[in-house]
């Protein structure tokens, strides 16, 4: 019996790369992520349960989680969901997922596929559509107090770069593949007033690139065991520790890599804010690891510092690869709650011995490339303004960076305005609610930008970009128990007026321009 019918859009932007540089603001597209303007790349990421090693270059735009509405309190339900989109670019993907609740168990199944193609990327036609499919599992049992779980989930990603290039190079071979499993079996438990938690993760993975614009030709095997541990008694103490061991070989080159990190800290509560200390064993290197935050009313101050394990070229054996990441945090953040939302966030990042490429002026050429340790830091301000209007809201963001720097954006402001409206007709049987937003991004005329194909910030940049302006409509229209929602983006491009309105990153590639898709979800109880 069908419960609920619903059409529905999600809209996810896709894969776009370049030839010779990735747009930081846009860098959402490329797996590299925006923190007040600071980029954030090289992190490992988690799918639900699952960890996914940080090589799983764009893994959140390849991949999305399957949602179920809060179960029932029945002892025994059910419920399905079936969910289909299509749009622009041919974009198509296919979600089903299946969940069984009892009183002591869940279970779970995911499933996803996903393909589209256009030559606005470097996917030049249908043929060369790349794919994206996983399975996933889940199942959480309680016995005798502990709360047992057990993840498992299959990744494939499939695609083959086609640059539009003059050099005459046959690149019907350039392609990215990653083939991997990922495992995850814990144990959460109270014992003497003692919370504990144990968590065990597993990656195998096949990762290969060849990329004939770029000195790229890989093939890596990938195994990696992580052991987590926490530990609190709810009052003083709280130890976290993990230890991690990734052991990686080049079948090219026949090298082989192993990394070890030992994680230890403790948090203790201070009268004023929360201290956490300890240190860092990473590559037979130690580091302390330190952060401290506190609240003095309006005022939230955080001091950090993270380390990591400078990342891992495999294309420059000659580099020194020993040295240990250091990123130092200072953010104070003020917000002021009433009729008005007030919040404004300065933060500084410093980072040390991180790896960059610098390029010479005549080019990308393996010659021209030298790989070194450098440091670099950023100055960022957000503020953020939050005007509601009886059943709409006005939200108004306001990104500013200080200077240019590796690590950040490299815009010198970012606007973001949204208008939020919800109306209802018909005694409420008929609703609208959605978003009309407004996107502004300064000009990049910065030294700097992201090799998404080498996953690094490089120096001696020499493309540019001008201001960029992007309008998005969010649409959601409910009659009684149906849905439809429409995502636009950049609608600009299919307004009748005349300029280049999208984010373009490369003479090599076309811009995204508008974006359109739609979706349909069926969900099933019992």
């Amino acid at each position: 019996m069908i419960n609920k019918f619903s059409i529905i859009y999600i809209f996810t932007l896709s894969l776009l790369f370049t030839q010779e540089s990735v747009n930081y603001d846009m860098s959402g597209q490329f797996g590299v992520e925006l923190s007040n303007n600071q980029i954030l790349w090289d992190r490992d990421q988690r799918f639900d349960n699952l960890l996914i090693d940080k090589s799983s270059t764009n893994f959140r735009n390849k991949f999305s989680s399957f949602d179920f509405e809060d179960m029932p309190s029945d002892s025994v339900y059910v419920k399905s969901k079936f969910r289909y989109e299509f749009g622009d670019y041919g974009f198509d993907r296919l979600n089903i997922g299946l969940k069984k609740h009892s009183e002591n168990t869940d279970f779970q199944f995911l499933a996803m596929k996903k393909s589209f193609f256009g030559n606005y990327s470097e996917f030049a036609n249908a043929d060369s559509s790349p794919l994206s499919l996983f399975y996933k599992i889940d199942y959480k049992a309680t016995v005798s107090q502990h709360n047992l779980y057990f993840s498992s989930g299959y990744f494939r990603e499939d695609a083959t770069f086609i640059f539009d290039n003059q050099s005459g190079l046959d690149t019907s071979t350039n392609k990215e593949f990653s083939d991997f499993l990922s495992l995850t079996i814990g144990d959460i438990f109270i014992k003497d007033k003692w919370h504990y938690k144990f968590e065990v993760n597993h990656i195998s993975k096949f990762d290969e690139k060849e990329i004939i614009e770029y000195p790229i030709s890989h093939a890596i095997d990938l195994e990696r065991n992580r052991l987590n541990f926490n530990a609190s008694n709810n009052e003083h103490i709280s130890i976290e520790a993990f230890l991690d061991n990734s052991y990686y070989k080049d079948k090219i080159s026949l090298k082989t890599f192993i990394r070890n990190t030992l994680h230890l800290t403790n948090r203790n509560k201070l009268p004023f804010g929360s201290l956490k200390y300890g240190i860092d064993y990473i590559n037979d290197n130690i580091s302390p690891n330190i952060s401290y935050g506190a609240t003095f009313g309006t005022v939230e101050l955080l001091l950090e510092r993270r380390n990591k394990s400078a990342r891992l070229l495999f294309d420059d054996y000659s580099l020194n690869d020993e040295k240990v990441e250091n990123w130092d945090s200072l953010i104070l953040n003020y917000s002021l709650d009433s009729k008005v939302s007030f919040v404004s966030t300065l933060k500084y990042v410093q980072a040390n011995n991180i790896i960059i490429k610098n390029v010479s002026a005549e080019g990308a050429i393996p010659e021209n490339v030298v790989y070194k340790f450098n440091s670099d830091d950023m100055l960022s301000l957000k503020t953020k303004i939050s005007i509601p209007l009886k059943k709409n809201k006005i939200d108004f963001t306001h990104y500013h960076n200080f200077y240019d720097s590796l690590i950040s954006s490299n815009r010198s402001d970012i606007i973001e305005m949204d208008y939020h409206f919800n109306t209802s007709f018909i005694n409420e049987n008929l609703g609208i609610t959605g978003k009309l937003s407004l996107l502004y991004l300064a000009g990049n005329h910065s030294d700097y930008y992201f090799d998404y194909f080498r996953n690094m910030p490089v120096s001696n940049n020499t493309t540019h970009y001008n201001d960029s302006y992007n309008i998005g409509l969010d649409l959601d229209i409910s009659i009684a128990d149906v849905l439809l929602t429409i995502r636009l983006k950049n609608a600009l491009h299919r307004l009748p007026i005349d300029g280049d309105y999208s984010i373009s990153n490369a003479e090599l590639f076309n811009p995204m321009n508008s974006l359109l898709s739609f979706g349909i979800i069926w969900e099933f109880d019992d």
